[in-house]
């Protein structure tokens, strides 16, 4: 199964100049690597808050350059409004829930998550926010950044 990274693994990536080892320890099958525009978008908006410098812009262009760009596009539409349904609880095709509350995203990560579940792809990310959709609209691999750190 082919990945989508989520912008918290390109950003996390980006700060740790040793990104090409990194990637292998994410990517050891060396599946293909797919980026939502929706992180493309995310990301550069990060980097101008941020003010980034020269050398972690070219890091960013580097991991982009790896990765196939995936556009967002009006078939995606009805992705997202079921996984928008699903999190909130409100979806009608759905009668068993195994959450009690609804899960809130970010129109962003409901971007991302359309992406990957449309297009069977593993998502992997470093954060729960998609945990809730787990074997129900796509697969998530959480990753931890932390297990990186003594790479």
């Amino acid at each position: 199964m082919n990945l989508l990274f989520d912008t918290n693994i390109l950003v996390f990536l980006i700060k740790h100049p040793n990104f090409k080892k990194l990637t292998d320890i994410i990517n050891p099958d060396k599946r293909k690597i797919l980026i939502s525009i929706v992180s493309v978008g995310e990301l550069r908006s990060i980097a101008l808050q941020n003010n980034w410098g020269d050398k972690r812009l070219q890091v960013a262009e580097n991991i982009l350059g790896i990765a196939s760009l995936v556009e967002i596009s009006e078939t995606m539409a009805g992705a997202y409004a079921a996984i928008d349904a699903y999190s909130q609880r409100r979806n009608p095709r759905i009668t068993n829930y195994p959450f009690t509350t609804p899960r809130n995203m970010g129109k962003n990560d409901l971007w991302i998550a359309a992406t990957a579940s449309l297009l069977g792809l593993k998502l992997v990310t470093t954060d729960a926010d998609f945990n809730h959709l787990h074997q129900t609209f796509l697969e998530v691999q959480v990753l931890r950044p932390e297990l990186f750190k003594a790479k």
